[in-house]
C-alpha cells in the first residue's frame, strides 16, 4: 500500500493548480487546441494529432522516474525558498496571455498558428505551476517540459514544409507495393481508388495531415527522452535519428498498402477500420524494437572511461 507523504501532496497541488490555471484563465486556449485536434482527427483519411498519444507516452515514460521525482519533491522547503525561481514561474504563467495578445490578429487567420500558440501556452502554464510552487523541480523536469513542447509544436512547423511531399513519397512508394502484389489501384498523386473483390467502390487521399510527418516528430521526440534516462552517447542517438527518419516513411507506405490491401478483401468497412489502429500498432512496435536496440547499444558503444569502471568494479496516421 502506498504510504501518501509531502511528496505527493505537493505534486497533488501542481496538477490542481495547473488544471484550475488552464480552465479559468486559458479556457480559450484549450478549446482552440482541442478543437483543433478534433479537425484534424476527422480529415480526410482522418490522423491522430501527437499531442494525445504523446502525453500518453510521456507520463508512462515519466511514471518510470517517480521515484527521482519524489526525493526531490521531498527537499522541497518553505514558501520563500528559491525565491527567483519561483518568480520565474509566475512569469512563465503570465506569458500565455501576452504571447496571445500579441498574436491575436494573426491567429483568426490561421489554424495551425492559432493550435501551436495554445499547445505552447499550456505547457509554459503547467512548467510555470511547477517552478512557482516545486521550484526545485525545475531541473530534473526542464527536458521533459522541452521535449513535450517540442513534440507537440514541431509537427504543426514541419506540416507546412515537410507535409505534402511525404504525403506524395508515401503515395507513391504505397502505390508500387500495391502493384507488386497485384492490387489494381487507380493513383492520381496523393488521390487513389481502387474496388474491391465484392464490387465496392473505395477512395481516399494521402493528405499532408496523413504523411508521416507526425509519426517523425514522436520518434524524435521518445529518442530524446531515451537519451535522458538511458544515456547513450550523442553519436548513438544521432544514428538512431537518422535511421527513424528513413524508416518511418516506408512503414508509413507499408501501412497504407496494408490498408488497401484489407479494403480489397474485405471492403470498405475493414479498410476505415483497420485505419483507426493500423497506425498506432505499427509505430509501438517500431518503437518497442528500437528501444530495445538502443539499450543494448550501449553495451558496445559506451565510452572507454565507462567500460575501464565496469571492468574494474565487477522509450501513422493515415
Amino acid at each position: 500500500m502506498v504510504r501518501l507523504d509531502r511528496g505527493h501532496a505537493r505534486l497533488a497541488a501542481w496538477l490542481a493548480t495547473t488544471f484550475l490555471l488552464i480552465f479559468a484563465l486559458y479556457s480559450n486556449q484549450l478549446i482552440v487546441l482541442t478543437s483543433g485536434l478534433g479537425d484534424l482527427l476527422s480529415s480526410t483519411l482522418g490522423t491522430v494529432f501527437p499531442a494525445y498519444p504523446f502525453l500518453a507516452l510521456l507520463l508512462l515514460l515519466t511514471a518510470f522516474r517517480w521515484k527521482d521525482f519524489h526525493r526531490v519533491l521531498l527537499s522541497e522547503r518553505g514558501l520563500v525558498s528559491n525565491p527567483v525561481i519561483r518568480l520565474a514561474g509566475v512569469a512563465l504563467l503570465l506569458l500565455p496571455a501576452a504571447l496571445w495578445t500579441l498574436f491575436f490578429v494573426q491567429l483568426g487567420q490561421s489554424a495551425y498558428l492559432a493550435m501551436e500558440i495554445s499547445a505552447c501556452s499550456l505547457v509554459l502554464v503547467a512548467y510555470g505551476a511547477l517552478l512557482a510552487l516545486n521550484p526545485t523541480m525545475w531541473k530534473i523536469m526542464l527536458p521533459y517540459a522541452s521535449l513535450y513542447a517540442v513534440g507537440l509544436l514541431s509537427p504543426l512547423f514541419m506540416l507546412n514544409i515537410l507535409g505534402a511531399p511525404m504525403a506524395a513519397f508515401s503515395s507513391y512508394v504505397a502505390a508500387g507495393i500495391t502493384n507488386a502484389i497485384g492490387i489494381h489501384v487507380a493513383w492520381q498523386g496523393v488521390s487513389f481508388a481502387f474496388v474491391s473483390q465484392s464490387g465496392e467502390s473505395i477512395g481516399a487521399v494521402v493528405t499532408p495531415a496523413c504523411s508521416a510527418v507526425y509519426s517523425i516528430s514522436i520518434y524524435l521526440a521518445l529518442l530524446g527522452l531515451m537519451q535522458l534516462d538511458i544515456g547513450r552517447s550523442l553519436t548513438t542517438t544521432a544514428k538512431f535519428a537518422i535511421a527513424g527518419v528513413l524508416i518511418i516513411p516506408l512503414l508509413d507506405s507499408a501501412r497504407i498498402a496494408l490498408m488497401i490491401w484489407f479494403g480489397f478483401v474485405d471492403g470498405s468497412a475493414a479498410f476505415w477500420g483497420i485505419h483507426d489502429w493500423l497506425g498506432y500498432a505499427t509505430f509501438f512496435v517500431f518503437y518497442i524494437g528500437v528501444l530495445v536496440t538502443y539499450s543494448r547499444a550501449g553495451n558496445t558503444l559506451s565510452s572507454p572511461k565507462a567500460n575501464s569502471s565496469e571492468s574494474s568494479s565487477n522509450g501513422f496516421q493515415v
